[in-house]
């Protein structure tokens, strides 16, 4: 047996992380002395030690990493896969922000302003109605694919052609835990499950590169309404002309339309 300081030692673990797992029922020393406390770990639990940090390593909450310590082989595959697509994820997101931060710091040693994006590809113009197949829920924003999948399963189940797809947002505020989002994929004709997306008067921006910077062309396209004596008038929503399964987030194109008036 090891003493807890001869196998905090060996796994590289300070003695306070070793009985903070005892007192939550992680990893419990082998025995623990009734007169001194002293706590006493066999060589067999290394293995156990071992796995709680390579859970930790790879971002595992404490709670999770219990259920997994002794869970069979096919368990721990299944849900290391679930998070590796997390971690994946997590990474690409990462990357497009490395990305984003070195243009940023180009455009900042020109002496340009980072938020001066311009006005490119803003307009006004008149849309004509849209008959289209859509879900609507109140969701997270992560689970927007979900929502999307919802919408093409619909559309193959009754044989209609998607000619695009479009995202009303009807919510007041928002909350990326609790959106309420429509999702509608555009159809040739109407049917008698369809509904008709109005046309009218509207302010279109372009958007081109991953849907984590929209905020930025949505701020910019609401100042320019507002400094061409545009008001609001309605809901807004965005079209996307080719989405992040066919190209990369760098490549993305969407439009973003405010119904106005003057």
């Amino acid at each position: 047996m090891f003493t807890i300081g001869e196998f905090s030692k060996i796994c590289m673990v300070t003695t306070k992380t070793l009985r903070h797992y005892d007192s939550i029922g992680l990893l419990r020393p082998s025995r623990t002395d009734t007169q001194t406390g002293y706590r006493y770990y066999e060589a067999s639990q290394l293995r156990d030690l071992l796995f709680i940090l390579k859970c930790k390593d790879y971002g595992f909450t404490l709670e999770q990493t219990s259920s997994l310590l002794h869970a069979d082989p096919h368990t721990v595959a299944a849900r290391f896969a679930a998070q590796y697509e997390t971690c994946r994820a997590d990474l690409c997101r990462r990357q497009s922000i490395l990305v984003r931060l070195k243009n940023d710091i180009e455009v900042s040693k020109k002496g340009n302003d980072i938020m001066d994006i311009g006005n490119n590809g803003f307009t006004v113009i008149e849309t004509k109605p849209m008959e289209i197949i859509s879900v609507r829920d109140t969701i997270a924003i992560r689970d927007f694919d979900k929502l999307y999948g919802k919408v093409l399963r619909t559309l193959a189940e009754k044989g209609l052609r998607c000619e695009g797809v479009v995202c009303i947002y009807h919510c007041r505020e928002f909350d990326p835990e609790h959106t309420d989002i429509e999702i509608g994929a555009i159809i040739p004709a109407k049917t008698p499950d369809s509904q008709t997306l109005a046309g009218g008067t509207y302010a279109m921006a372009a958007h081109f590169g991953p849907y984590d910077t929209l905020g930025e062309t949505y701020a910019s396209l609401v100042k320019w309404i507002e400094d061409n004596g545009y008001h609001i008038t309605g809901e807004f929503y965005e079209k996307y002309l080719n989405s992040p399964h066919e190209v990369p987030a760098k490549d993305l194109v969407t439009e973003i339309y405010f119904p106005i008036a003057k």
